[in-house]
């Protein structure tokens, strides 16, 4: 009941901040329904009497301007206009409010078709056909309101993100009015040009998003944008949807062209006064079948990848792209002649026809040009000499296949062809069909083989050309020295660093060094991430400019960079521009002051007795210098662990038994009488001025006939022993995914990582590990990972996934997905008791309830910390 109440509260919030954005949908819905054109759209005379057009006004139906906005044509258009008006219209009323938001909305409309009126009169005035077909149109245009309002509220947003909108925006709305061409896209695209000019009035000065210009990822992404973009509008251009020759639906003639029939290949060339339409037609018929059409759209597919490139900072990606977009203005300066010599010049879309596709392209290079100093970024060493390797080993084997197999397969074309002539035509099979009109031909593939080499030759090469150029972006150019665990080991101990510093002397780190090797940052790049262990180590002075240089560092290499597993003071070092979320709990004890007496250390005390009664012995030693049968259990326990669980161990901040062989690390067993061990635990030193003055809880095992209260007996001796040793502090690690709720205020991304450790709790304990060093009454410090960039989120996940179980195969990933959807989540931990400063004491109800766990329950007693 309560997690009904919990939902329904959150819908009803929902509902009431975006009262207008729902009311939209429901009212298209409900005028639809009513009206019965959610199947088909409107018919011819509702269309009439409601839909936008010049047809509708010059009968005098004044009110469309407005009734336009409450069809859509059809039952798919209704899904799209609904998920465009959530999409853009709910954020326009998160941002500014529902009255503002319906303002807006209304007003872009009006203006949006109001001033594609007054386009498609100055175009028929100009004598455009283009503009004539649109004026014979009657549409309905809902979504151009949310267009509108999205663009007039995106002053609302911080600077990265108000970029980002606009520029995906209008560079959507240009594209599809220029190359597609319909009237509901011009309609739009007002729409956008209004609601930029309707801020003033819309967003308060104060309400507008502050922020500085561009950084050099974020740039490098809205470039991307643009030359992504130009490859996307020819594929459009190309679409059904295109309708009229818009402007720059003559681009699509460089992808793909119309294929003509058997039949009228047979007609034209039966006859002998047609013999030039009979090689158009010829040359023609080669653009026909699934190879072709796949060759055809090389060109996009080949600045889709560029973009990728451009996007992560890669040199070669800006050489690439910046080469094909002058090949294409080279082209159109060679067909230009021609053309000025058929062109009379009487329309804006001829004018439009001629002089677009020449600077389109001029424009993309000249931007990049203007922008070269962005794309510094190089590739591993050998990268490009094994893609030259690769693709010169394809394109000479592809090219062998062809010269070969045609001859031998000569017999299934329509014309033998001779091995000169085989020849002469391999080259085209390397071009997209789009670019070979004027090249005569002189044998086409009938059947067999024969179509086979014939249309899959270059389809084969250039698939594996972009597949290699991804590759190389993929891949990332990091600095493996050897030296750098040493001086990394070196500075942590002089300088010493949070609890789970020492963790950066683990295997599978690259190291950062500032420019006075001072300071250094441990991380592991993973889907272009930079995945930190940690914060930085070094002198106490440069931490925070270390911590800010690495982030340069990183956009330098094309990467995104990620703090993970930091503490509140280095969260708030990075200053503004970075967001954060909670990803762990870390319970730390205070040795001066602590004593095992009262009741809330019963557990702990009950555990030393039974030891005692039972003979059993804290033994600490280190795991290099401990004699065969010591490791030999101990390396038993963990495969004996491994065994009963189906999912792999995890890595990254959770060590495993490869993690024990260190000379700064402590192993504490506890061994009975006979030389039994019965658990074991790691300690990892924490370091100020060269000596420990802490330890961290790291590996845990338990064996299965262990006495209860094993681990409770080991950790309340290694605090004991430290404590003689005047250490200051023992922490006993973070537990991940599992924290305490200080404010009960969570952000979205927030409540997303609670539930996931809410599901994953019958695979890894987290929570349950952390309830049960409640019974030691630490003090809980937050754990914390800090990104610059909301929307690399998905990669960064990927990346912690990845570093924690780097190994995971596809059966146990789907069983970690079941285990996940079918698990039913335990309430969560309660919220916190008292709290000072960062450090933080659960309540009772917190520390014990639900979340019991003694030393008979395996589960978080076999974990890692």
């Amino acid at each position: 009941m309560k997690v009904v109440a919990r939902v329904w509260c959150g819908a009803g919030r929902t509902v009431a901040r975006l009262r207008f954005t729902l009311g939209f949908v429901v009212v298209l819905w409900g005028v639809g329904l009513a009206t019965g054109t959610l199947h088909s759209g409107p018919r011819p005379g509702l269309r009439l009497a409601a839909g936008f057009g010049l047809p509708a006004l010059a009968q005098g139906h004044w009110w469309c301007v407005v009734s336009s906005a409450l069809w859509a044509g059809g039952l798919p258009q209704y899904f799209g206009v609904t998920v465009v008006v959530l999409a853009l219209c709910g954020l326009a009323e998160y941002r500014i409010g529902s009255a503002r938001t319906a303002v807006a909305s209304l007003v872009t409309y009006s203006a949006g078709t109001l001033g594609s009126l007054a386009v498609v009169a100055a175009g028929i005035l100009a004598g455009d056909p283009w503009s004539r077909r649109l004026a014979t149109m009657v549409v309905f245009t809902p979504s151009a309101a949310a267009f509108g309002a999205a663009m007039a509220a995106s002053a609302a947003l911080p600077a990265v993100w108000r970029r980002r909108l606009r520029l995906t925006l209008i560079i959507a709305m240009a594209m599809m009015t220029l190359y597609a061409g319909v009237l509901e896209d011009l309609i739009r695209l007002c729409a956008g040009i209004c609601g930029l000019l309707l801020v003033p009035l819309v967003v308060r000065r104060g309400e507008r998003g502050a922020g500085l210009g561009p950084s050099v990822v974020e740039a490098r992404l809205l470039i991307a944008m643009v030359v992504a973009a130009s490859a996307i509008g020819p594929l459009v251009a190309a679409a059904p949807l295109t309708f009229g020759n818009p402007p720059l639906s003559i681009l699509r003639y460089l992808l793909t062209t119309p294929h003509p029939s058997a039949t009228d290949v047979t007609q034209l060339c039966g006859d002998p006064s047609m013999s030039f339409e009979c090689g158009q037609v010829r040359a023609l018929v080669r653009l026909d079948g699934l190879g072709p059409a796949i060759l055809s759209v090389m060109p996009a597919l080949v600045m889709a990848v560029m973009a990728e490139g451009l996007r992560r900072g890669r040199r070669f990606a800006w050489w690439g792209a910046f080469a094909a977009n002058v090949a294409l203005a080279v082209l159109g300066m060679i067909l230009l002649p021609s053309e000025l010599a058929q062109a009379s010049f009487r329309s804006l879309r001829e004018s439009a026809t001629i002089a677009v596709p020449l600077l389109q392209p001029v424009f993309v290079a000249g931007m990049l040009v203007v922008y070269r100093n962005k794309f510094d970024v190089r590739a591993p060493r050998g990268a490009y000499r094994r893609l030259m390797l690769a693709v010169t080993g394809v394109l000479a084997l592809s090219a062998l296949t062809y010269v070969v197999g045609s001859y031998l397969a000569r017999d299934q074309f329509d014309r033998p062809p001779t091995v000169t002539q085989i020849l002469a035509d391999l080259p085209s099979r390397y071009a997209p069909p789009g670019y070979l009109g004027e090249i005569p031909i002189t044998f086409l593939p009938e059947r067999g083989a024969a179509v086979l080499l014939y249309g899959w030759t270059g389809v084969v090469f250039w698939s594996v050309a972009l597949a290699g150029c991804m590759a190389t972006f993929l891949r990332s150019r990091v600095d493996t020295s050897p030296c750098g665990r040493a001086q990394a080991r070196a500075l942590l101990r002089r300088y010493g660093g949070e609890a789970t510093a020492h963790m950066i002397t683990w295997p599978g780190h690259q190291y950062w060094f500032s420019d006075d090797r001072q300071v250094v940052v441990a991380y592991r790049v993973r889907s272009a991430v930079a995945l930190t262990t940690g914060g930085p180590v070094g002198a106490p002075g440069s931490l925070n400019t270390a911590a800010r240089e690495f982030a340069r560092y990183c956009a330098a290499n094309g990467w995104t960079p990620c703090f993970y597993a930091i503490t509140d003071d280095v969260r708030r070092a990075l200053g503004t521009g970075w967001s954060a979320l909670q990803v762990a709990e870390e319970a730390r004890l205070s040795l001066p002051a602590l004593h095992f007496r009262g009741k809330k250390f019963q557990d702990v005390r009950t555990a030393i007795n039974k030891a005692k009664s039972l003979g059993v012995e804290p033994r600490r030693i280190r795991y290099r210098e401990a004699p065969p049968q010591f490791t030999e259990q101990v390396d038993a326990l963990s495969r004996d662990w491994l065994t009963k669980k189906q999912l792999p161990e995890m890595g990254f901040t959770l060590g495993s038994v490869g993690e024990l062989d260190d000379e700064d690390v402590w192993c504490l067993a506890a061994v009975g009488p006979d030389g039994t061990l019965h658990g074991v635990t790691s300690w990892l030193p924490v370091w100020r001025d060269g000596r420990a003055i802490g330890w961290t809880l790291d590996f845990m095992r338990r064996s299965a006939h262990a006495f209860p209260g094993v681990m409770e007996f080991l950790i309340a001796s290694m605090a004991m022993s430290a404590q003689d040793e005047g250490a200051e502090m023992l922490s006993l690690s973070g537990a991940p995914l599992a924290r305490i709720d200080r404010d009960g205020r969570r952000i979205p991304l927030q409540r997303l990582l609670d539930f996931v450790g809410l599901r994953l709790e019958p695979v890894y304990g987290f929570r349950s590990l952390f309830a049960f060093k409640a019974k030691f009454q630490p003090e809980y410090q937050p754990i914390f990972m800090a990104y610059p960039d909301a929307a690399a989120l998905p990669r960064i996940g990927s990346a912690v996934a990845h570093a924690y179980l780097p190994h995971m195969t596809l059966r146990q990933t789907l069983l970690l997905v079941r285990t996940m959807l079918t698990h039913v989540p335990r309430k969560p931990l309660a919220r916190a008791h008292s709290v000072s400063g960062d450090a933080t004491r659960p309540s009772a109800r917190g520390a014990r309830g639900d979340h019991r766990c003694d030393a008979r329950r395996p589960s978080p007693l076999r974990r890692h910390s």
